[in-house]
C-alpha cells in the first residue's frame, strides 16, 4: 500500500506543464534541493513543498494534492520510525547533458528516508521533473 500511494504520487510528478520558473545553471540544483530539505529537516512539509513550488513542472492543485498525502504518510512514518534529527546529501548525478538526480536522505531516530530530486534541462533552464520520498534505502546501494 505504501510503495502504491508513493509510486502514484511520484508518476504525477512525471506530468508537464508550461508554468515552471527555470533555474539557470546546474550549479543552481543542488541549493534549491538543500532549501528543501533543510526546510524538511526542521519538520515544516509545506514550506519544502512551497520551495519547490516555482520549478516543479506540474500545477498548483497537484502539487498541493502531493502535500496533502506526503503529510498522512509522514504521520505514520512518525510513528514507525521517530522524528527527524536531520538530513544528509548522499550524491549527484548527471546522465547525458539534461539530466540531474541529486539524493538525499532525511535521518530519523530510526531509519533513513531516501528523497530523490530528478532535474531536466529545458531550452530555458532547469526544472524539477520530479522528486520521490520514500522508507526504501535498498536502491542507495544498487542504484535506481
Amino acid at each position: 500500500m505504501l510503495i502504491r500511494t508513493l509510486f502514484l504520487a511520484a508518476i504525477t510528478f512525471f506530468a508537464t506543464s508550461s508554468f515552471a520558473d527555470t533555474l539557470k545553471s546546474e550549479e543552481d540544483l543542488r541549493p534549491l534541493a538543500e532549501s528543501v530539505m533543510s526546510k524538511v529537516a526542521a519538520n515544516d512539509l509545506n514550506a519544502a513543498f512551497m520551495a519547490m513550488q516555482p520549478y516543479v513542472v506540474i500545477t498548483d492543485s497537484e502539487l498541493q494534492s502531493a502535500a496533502l498525502s506526503a503529510k498522512a504518510q509522514r504521520e505514520q512514518y512518525g510513528v514507525r520510525y521517530g522524528k527527524t534529527i536531520g538530513t544528509e546529501f548522499i550524491n549527484q548525478t548527471k546522465v547525458g547533458a539534461s539530466l540531474v538526480r541529486i539524493l538525499y536522505i532525511e535521518k530519523t531516530e530510526k531509519h533513513a528516508l531516501p528523497w530523490t530530486f530528478y532535474f531536466y534541462k529545458t531550452p530555458k533552464g532547469w526544472v524539477l521533473n520530479s522528486f520521490t520520498w520514500s522508507d526504501q534505502v535498498h536502491f542507495l546501494f544498487f542504484g535506481k
